[in-house]
């Protein structure tokens, strides 16, 4: 996972992760049964308490699924605070 972060931009070079932040959703996809759940972890970069991100490993079958493969997707970008407002990083 930590590569995969990295791999989002040049300007990473360390990647921590807030597994307190860790939870399994429900996927809705307009059906009485759902789409199945997510997996979703928040994290920072570069041990900057200003940055964040949010990263997704679905989940096809139940909630405690230990997936076969590992699939990630970047749920929210990397993002840093300027003032008040989260801009993407660059």
């Amino acid at each position: 996972m930590t590569d995969f972060v990295k791999a989002l931009n040049s300007k990473v070079e360390s990647v921590q992760f807030n597994w307190d932040s860790m939870k399994v959703e429900d996927i809705g996809n307009g059906t009485p049964q759902g789409g199945g759940y997510i997996l979703t972890l928040d994290g920072r970069i570069n041990n900057n308490k200003d940055t964040e991100f949010t990263l997704g490993i679905p989940l096809n079958y139940d909630s405690n699924e230990v997936p076969d493969k590992l699939v990630i997707y970047e749920m929210q970008p990397i993002r840093i605070l300027e003032g008040n407002v989260w801009d993407i990083y660059e």
